[in-house]
């Protein structure tokens, strides 16, 4: 459990650079544009995989630029509970979107804390 809670913004990073990955060969290679792809895609991919590959190496602003990534994201998935129309509208079975995202909200809270407890980031 600690090699997850370490390293889980990683993770999620990394399954964003594959689709990324995805979207640049599907773009270039099979609808034959080149400059989307290479603007909208490629480049955010290389972005974060620069972020992995040294945060990985146990550099520390890797880390922090992951953390402060994914406090944003968890602060917008908060206020999406109580704002989002279009959350609202999505049901999966009986259970509504936001009920989802609720529940989705503490966890990734306890892993950003854990995060950046394991990591040391504001230590001084």
């Amino acid at each position: 459990m600690e090699g997850i809670k370490k390293n889980w913004p990683e993770c999620l990073v990394f399954l964003v650079i594959l689709f990324l990955i995805w979207k640049t060969f599907e773009q270039s290679v099979l609808e034959h544009h080149f400059i989307i792809p290479t603007v909208n895609y490629f480049a955010p991919g290389i972005l974060l995989g620069n972020l992995i590959y040294y945060s990985r190496k146990g550099l520390k602003w890797p880390k922090l630029v992951l953390f402060w990534l994914f406090v944003i994201g968890d602060f917008c998935s908060f206020l999406a509970i109580f704002y989002s129309p279009s959350l609202a509208k999505i049901t999966i079975g009986f259970i509504a979107g936001p009920i989802i995202v609720a529940v989705l909200v503490p966890i990734f809270t306890y892993l950003l804390y854990s995060y950046q407890k394991i990591n040391e980031l504001f230590k001084d």
